[in-house]
């Protein structure tokens, strides 16, 4: 009998004081939504923004990068640190995935690149097609190549996408919105873990960062469907491949 998956979340951000009661922190809502998708593995969590890690990479058999509001690409200790274990964890053979954040980190550590997007912020839900090369073949863990809708809050991007990566979803405002390394890495821009209510709430902390026509095309966006739950599913499938 295969042994339960052991995934280790690494929090890369802590959540606003007034947002902490109600959402509690980003581990707790993959957990959420991990649970939602009716992963079985065995989740540990470890805020990596506070120097607090795994004992041992050999300790968990995959792991997962969180969203963050600080940059992939910066040079602050902790941030660096975090680049070189998950170059670590790559050249151990395990799986990886990249949230917001994350997916820009990954890309960044494994030979791509990340940055500031030439258009600004993206909030709200965006819509993104598969990429024309992906269609032609595509992974075992993507359920059907429609359209996909997430929530997203970012003003950071992959700007080139590692060598062996292979673009999944893509748009007119982010070229590499979800990426993949077969059986390695698996990275989105969007959120599958937030709730339309968490990003209503902190859309409060943008007002000052876009124009209020802006604003209220985001707000408009709230109103489409997120499929946070079927990206949570993908990332399922990818782990338990992998684990196979």
């Amino acid at each position: 009998m295969t042994t339960p998956l052991k995934l280790a979340i690494l929090e890369t951000d802590v959540l606003r004081p007034a947002l902490k009661p109600t959402y509690h922190s980003y581990g707790q809502m993959f957990t959420a939504l991990l649970d939602r998708v009716e992963f079985r593995g065995d989740i540990g969590v470890f805020p990596v923004i506070d120097g607090i890690y795994p004992e041992s990479i050999d300790d968990y058999d995959a792991y997962l990068i969180t969203g963050s509001q600080h940059d992939a690409f910066a040079e602050h200790d902790w941030i660096v640190r975090l680049r070189a274990f998950c170059k670590d964890i790559y050249q151990a053979g395990k799986p990886l995935i990249g949230i917001c954040f994350g997916h820009q980190l990954l890309a960044h550590a494994l030979g791509g690149k990340a940055g500031r997007a030439e258009r600004g912020w993206g909030l709200g839900v965006m819509t993104y097609d598969f990429h024309d090369d992906a269609l032609a073949s595509l992974p075992g863990f993507v359920d059907q190549p429609e359209p996909v809708s997430l929530l997203i809050s970012h003003r950071d991007q992959v700007l080139t996408l590692p060598p062996g990566a292979e673009t999944l979803l893509t748009n007119d405002f982010c070229r590499y919105a979800a990426y993949h390394i077969p059986g390695r890495v698996l990275c989105f821009q969007g959120h599958p873990e937030f709730t339309i209510d968490y990003q209503q709430d902190l859309l409060k902390y943008r007002e000052n960062d876009i124009s209020d026509e802006q604003m209220q095309a985001v707000e408009a966006s709230l109103a489409g469907d997120h499929q946070g739950e079927r990206i949570g599913r993908w990332m399922r499938d990818f782990l338990d491949s992998s684990h196979r």
